[in-house]
């Protein structure tokens, strides 16, 4: 394999690895520090979904919908982007690779020896 196979395969696999770690993180619950009557802290849902119910119930003097929504956006502010391009990325090196792959088996190889 050529040093360009082998940049190809290790980019491939970090870009799948941060493309599973941002979507993973989306999947992880938002909390806030504050918790309601009961004494559950307060859910705010996940990356993927929102769930204010909880947030919207609790009477106090904080507005914890707003927080809820600040919690999410700053969840989705940097996994979102982190999934985009590692996406972006990998599709890039599939492409490259294909191509690499198809060029390479039309080129006739010269012995290296």
């Amino acid at each position: 394999m050529s040093q360009r196979h082998h940049r190809l395969a290790y980019t491939g696999i970090i870009a799948a690895l941060l493309l599973g770690i941002g979507l993973f993180a989306m999947n992880f619950p938002v909390f806030l520090d504050a918790y309601d009557r009961w004494g559950f802290q307060i859910k705010c849902g996940t990356g993927y979904v929102s769930d204010l119910s909880q947030a919207a119930a609790v009477v106090g003097d904080a507005d914890y919908v707003d927080e809820c929504e600040t919690a999410l956006l700053t969840r989705r502010l940097w996994t979102i982007p982190l999934a985009v391009v590692s996406g972006l990325v990998l599709l890039g090196v599939a492409v490259a690779s294909a191509t690499t792959s198809v060029r390479d088996s039309l080129v006739p190889h010269r012995d290296e020896s």
